[in-house]
């Protein structure tokens, strides 16, 4: 199950709310005020996935802040 739906849809729209020298952190920063109740989300299925995983195992779903940087750069990447 996805934890963002529309993605490139809402980078497009943070993207096209910052300066063309943005940071990661602005993006981030953009993100949270456009998208309040996705960025909960992220950060739900995080805590969740810390609290579900077996005594020694690794969390997959890296810390929120990254997760939006990897799914930025990955759209980059992509575009």
């Amino acid at each position: 199950m996805a934890v963002l739906h529309r993605k490139e849809e809402k980078i497009e729209a943070v993207l096209s709310k910052l300066p063309k020298d943005y940071t990661d952190k602005d993006f981030v920063d953009m993100f949270i005020k456009l998208y309040s109740k996705d960025w909960g989300k992220i950060k739900a299925n995080y805590i969740k996935q810390n609290q579900d995983k077996e005594p020694g195992t690794i969390v997959k779903m890296p810390k929120p802040e990254l997760y939006l940087k990897n799914l930025l750069t990955t759209f980059l990447e992509n575009n």
